[in-house]
């Protein structure tokens, strides 16, 4: 009992932590904290099963070291976090480093499906949200009023000035983007899963499937290598690159162009923007750049 205890704790405790790191000023709809505190108690339980108990307590207490340190500025719980890491063991080191890298993840999962809530409920209010608030988003609509009901532009002026501009995206191979393609496959479906879990009509029976179903997924995640191993071919290269076009610029490009002209409406303009007037085009260097730095694009 007094073990079971001492894991509630721990747990209430790491959830207190988040919700300190959390802006004290949030809207009622801000669900983050509680999308945060059920990513990582899953995980958490999953760190235990795979390497036992005793490195789940080091990567809580890691944690809320480092949460005391944020918090409190307190140099003598950065000197606690640093002797805490510097007594592991090689093998302990690169599980709780690939830990830390995996909550990361998960909090920015988080944050994604946070972002997507917080929209629909600000448009079934028909208003938008204090800037203030936690976790903003870009919003075009938004944007667009703002140029014309507080910077004074006209409304034809803003519809000119977004006609005569594009936006070049560029894929790149580049190291800072190698995140592996069936990575982000599990991070999409761990953020289908949390999405579908706090929906309003949600059953019973659905919440415990979906529960058990973002377990597994963020146990395949963490248990998958982030990083190649070899050097990708260009043929790699090109596969990861259309997978970018299958997975989301396919149905993202369409939707955001749709909801151009939805906020170019709601500011006056019943127009749509011209079809020789690209808002968006895509550019690739993948493939393009392998000058004998074998090593360069790994």
């Amino acid at each position: 009992n007094n073990n079971n205890n001492g894991k509630f704790e721990k747990l209430a405790s790491i959830d207190a932590q988040l919700r300190q790191l959390v802006p004290a000023k949030v809207s009622e709809d801000d669900k983050l904290v509680e999308y945060d505190a059920l990513l990582l108690d899953r995980f958490l339980d999953i760190l235990q099963d795979l390497h036992g108990e005793d490195l789940k307590e080091t990567v809580q207490e890691c944690y809320e070291l480092s949460a005391e340190y944020e918090g409190k500025n307190n140099p003598k719980k950065l000197e606690e976090l640093g002797n805490v890491l510097t007594s592991l063991d090689p093998g302990d080191s690169i599980v709780v480093a690939k830990a830390f890298s995996h909550m990361l993840n998960l909090a920015n999962l988080a944050e994604e499906v946070q972002i997507a809530h917080r929209r629909r409920i600000k448009l079934k209010k028909g208003d938008f949200v204090d800037e203030n608030n936690a976790t903003t988003e870009s919003d075009l609509e938004e944007t667009l009023k703002r140029l014309v009901v507080d910077l004074k532009k006209s409304p034809q002026e803003v519809f000119d000035a977004l006609k005569n501009q594009t936006v070049d995206l560029v894929f790149t191979a580049h190291p800072t983007q190698s995140v592996r393609r069936s990575l982000l496959q599990k991070h999409g479906r761990i953020r289908n899963c949390l999405a579908q879990l706090y929906a309003k009509d949600i059953t019973p029976d659905d919440k415990q499937e979906l529960d058990e179903a973002l377990g597994r997924e963020i146990q395949a995640a963490f248990r998958t290598d982030e990083i190649r191993r070899t050097p990708p071919t260009p043929q790699d290269e090109m596969r990861a690159g259309m997978s970018y076009f299958h997975e989301t610029v396919w149905k993202g490009v369409p939707k955001f162009l749709r909801r151009v002209d939805t906020a170019l409406k709601n500011i006056g303009i019943n127009e749509r923007v011209p079809y020789n007037a690209p808002l968006i085009q895509f550019s690739s260097w993948m493939g393009g750049d392998r000058d004998g730095k074998i090593r360069l694009e790994q």
